[in-house]
């Protein structure tokens, strides 16, 4: 894991799904990011390198509807079914997530 990967991943997929970057803050070993439309729906990456975890939401209306969290080989998902589940899932990727995010919010109607 390495914050200057994720920091361009994340600005990359920013540009590509022309969702802009509305909260970025990130050190030499952690970094938050919030990438969305409004404040009351977007996606939340957190990484902290030191601890090898990797951390993600949909979030709406200051609520988690969907995520993927993970610390170091070990993932699991909050399903949009039930976010309060944990599904261990393989490792996955912050790509992996926006599209799946994005389908959510065109399912609901909300992109």
């Amino acid at each position: 894991m390495d914050i200057k990967k994720f920091l361009l991943e994340i600005k990359e997929l920013s540009a590509r799904f022309g969702l802009p970057i509305l909260y970025l803050d990130f050190t030499d070993v952690t970094l938050i990011a919030r990438i969305g439309n409004s404040v009351d729906v977007f996606i939340q990456i957190y990484l902290n390198t030191e601890k090898n975890k990797l951390n993600m939401a949909l979030i709406i209306k200051g609520e988690r509807i969907y995520g993927v969290n993970g610390q170091k080989n070990d993932y699991h998902k909050h399903p949009l079914e039930n976010p309060a589940l944990h599904l261990s899932i393989e490792n996955t990727s912050i790509e992996v997530f926006f599209f799946d995010s994005l389908e959510i919010l065109k399912n609901l109607g909300l992109l």
